[in-house]
């Protein structure tokens, strides 16, 4: 039994056992409820050795996607429009009194 992965990050192990399961490659995950505590890392293991060049493969296939900044969220755009028009707002009333 080999380590194939060992990460905090709880949804990339999940995401690469279902990968490795849609290739019959057959995994154990192990401390799956201590990723929760901070600097706790969960293992995906490979049931058997030979399969480990497969796995190894399947796993470089996945990408792992950045988290995105703020100002690419889906709200950013509506709430900086939102913002500008209560600053122009504010500046006219400001100046009309």
């Amino acid at each position: 039994m080999k380590i194939i992965l060992r990460s905090t990050d709880l949804s990339l192990i999940e995401s690469a056992q279902i990968a490795l399961d849609a290739h019959d490659i057959p995994t154990v995950l192990t401390d799956q409820n201590m990723t929760a505590l901070p600097a706790s890392a969960s293992s995906l293991i490979l049931v058997d050795d030979n399969d480990f060049e497969r796995a190894a493969a399947v796993l470089r296939e996945l990408k792992r996607t950045p988290p995105q900044p703020w100002w690419e969220g889906s709200r950013a755009p509506r709430a900086l429009l939102w913002l500008a028009v209560l600053l122009l707002l504010a500046f006219c009333g400001w100046y009309l009194f």
